[in-house]
Parts: C-alpha cells; sequence; structure tokens
C-alpha cells in the first residue's frame, strides 16, 4: 500500500502510512512530529493540543501533538526552539519515512526515520540529533511521546524480599510539583502507575531507571508499549533515570531518554525505540487494579520477549 499525501489536524503535507491494520500519520508541515498511531479505521492513540503554545525569545513553540523529538536538558527557550515551519523528509518504499529538520534556533538538527512493520502494529523509530553548536554541549536524545488521557505504566526491577541482601536498583527522580499522595499515582510492587485526570489542571511528573526494557500507555482497552534498549554502564539524565511520565489536565506524555554524553560539534547521538498496540486488555475503567493489570500485562510482556 503507497504512502498517501493527506490533511490531518489542520496541517497539510503530511503522510499516511498503512499496512491495513495499523495507520501512522507523520506531518511534513512542521516537526518533525508523528501525529497518528492507531488501528487502521480506529482511534488515535496519540494526543492532539493544536491550540496550545509556549512564548519563548526564538518564537512561539507549539507541542501539536503526538510524538517529537527533542533533546534534554530542558533549558529555556533551548529546548523550546520553534519547529513550525516545513520540514524535509524521504520515503523508503512503502512502509518508511525519514523525516529531517535542519538545526534549529538551538542549533540542533533532528532527523526520525519511522518505519511501520509489514503486518501487526509494531513500528520502529530512528532517533537521530546532530549538533551544529561550535562548542561541546552536554546532551541526551529525549523522544517525547504526548498520549490520549490514560494510564502511563512505568515497570520497576522484579521484587525481591530483605531475607538476605538487597542492594539498591532503581532510582527514582521526582520534581519539586510531585505529590506521591495524588490520587492520579498508584505506587506498586511492580509498576508505578501515573493516570491524567481532566479535572485536575495541576502538574505531575515521576521518572524511573527503567531496566526492563519497555513502558506503556493504556487507553481504554488499548495498550500502547514502547521498547528500547537499556545500558546499564550509561550515564542518563535527570538523577540517572530514562523514562518519564507527565500529566497536566488531559495532557499526558511518555517520554524516554537516551544515555547522556558530551557531543562536539558535528557529532551524531542515536536513539531507538519500539512501538506495539494491543487491544482487548480486560482492565477496569479508572485507576487500575493493580492485580488485574499485571494478569492483562504478562502475556502482552511475553508476546515480546
Amino acid at each position: 500500500m503507497a504512502i498517501e499525501t493527506v490533511s490531518f489536524a489542520g496541517l497539510p503535507d503530511c503522510l499516511k502510512i498503512s499496512n491495513g491494520t495499523i495507520d501512522l500519520i507523520v506531518t511534513t508541515a512542521v516537526g518533525p512530529r508523528i501525529l497518528f498511531y492507531g488501528p487502521t479505521g480506529g482511534r488515535n492513540h496519540l494526543g492532539s493540543f493544536p491550540d496550545s503554545s509556549v512564548k519563548t525569545a526564538l518564537g512561539s513553540w507549539k507541542p501539536y501533538g503526538g510524538h517529537r523529538l527533542w533533546v534534554w536538558p530542558e533549558l529555556f527557550p533551548a529546548t523550546y526552539a520553534p519547529d513550525n515551519s516545513p520540514i524535509e523528509h524521504e520515503i523508503h518504499g512503502d512502509l518508511s519515512v525519514t523525516l529531517h529538520k535542519p538545526a534549529d534556533g538551538a542549533a540542533i538538527e533532528k532527523q526520525i526515520r519511522i518505519t511501520l512493520a509489514p503486518s501487526g502494529s509494531k513500528v520502529h523509530l530512528e532517533h537521530t540529533v546532530t549538533s551544529r553548536n561550535l562548542w561541546p554541549i552536554d546532551i541526551a536524545i529525549w523522544a517525547i511521546t504526548i498520549v490520549g488521557s490514560g494510564v502511563g505504566i512505568v515497570p520497576r526491577v522484579p521484587f525481591h524480599t530483605h531475607d538476605e541482601y538487597a542492594p539498591v536498583t532503581q532510582p527514582l527522580a521526582l520534581c519539586a510539583f510531585t505529590d506521591l499522595q495524588d490520587p492520579r499515582f498508584t505506587l506498586g510492587l511492580k509498576y508505578i502507575l501515573l493516570r491524567a485526570d481532566p479535572a485536575r489542571g495541576n502538574a505531575q511528573k515521576f521518572g524511573l531507571r527503567n531496566k526492563e526494557g519497555w513502558c506503556a500507555h493504556l487507553l481504554g482497552d488499548e495498550l500502547f508499549v514502547k521498547r528500547f534498549t537499556h545500558h546499564n554502564r550509561a550515564t542518563y539524565p535527570d538523577y540517572q533515570v530514562n523514562t518519564e511520565v507527565y500529566v497536566e489536565g488531559a495532557f499526558q506524555e511518555v517520554e524516554l531518554m537516551g544515555p547522556r554524553r558530551t557531543v562536539w560539534p558535528g557529532e551524531t547521538l542515536e536513539f531507538s525505540e519500539e512501538w506495539n498496540l494491543f487491544q482487548g486488555i480486560k482492565v477496569a475503567p479508572g485507576a487500575p487494579d493493580l492485580d488485574e493489570l499485571d494478569r492483562a500485562l504478562i502475556p502482552v510482556i511475553q508476546s515480546l520477549a
């Protein structure tokens, strides 16, 4: 099935990639951005916020929605360098496209290659950033996915009792505004959950050193799983975490970060992740029961091993 040119979410010159089971829509009018990921003829698992914007000294930055490529650390205005102009793209056959943005106002060049599998829901993303600064910078790739208002799920390392020596295994990073008593949080032995709630407009966020190589987002009966490689010896951002979840009212992000490194002028960082979407996940709506969620998750994760 050939890649089609469509309009989507008020943006022209979008590219629709489909294998008959899953649709992806990316835009070439701004970005790079992935705007749609969901079943063919079904709903979009990604969130859309076309009217939001942030004013910066470099211009107005807009989240638009969906998946974007940022660079850690979060510095204002550099991180929010606007990406509101058309970008370059290259189509590779019927199921793959590369989105490329020349250096932005922060002197960072960005690229995402998106490849949909011939069947099923699997999508492979290759993120690349290249520094066009004139001096070395300490950065990490920050791959951020705006999702629909659901439940972000991050796994803890396997639980062990303290019957014998049990070392510290997993950093947890909290923001100054993080309140672990907020009812949107569920803290369990196997997972930490953070749920979006349109009625609660205050922000919440946490980060975890995720060694299990996956995180997920539950939206209704659909489970969106993001897979990646954890590097044991790597230095990661934000007190050594690589997975973060953010909520603010209906707005929700599931974020992955690659290893942190000093990058010299012209040098490149790369980070890959894989998406899978599972339907028919039987979990009660609202704040999930952890045992019920675990029973639903176990076969899904086993199928990806």
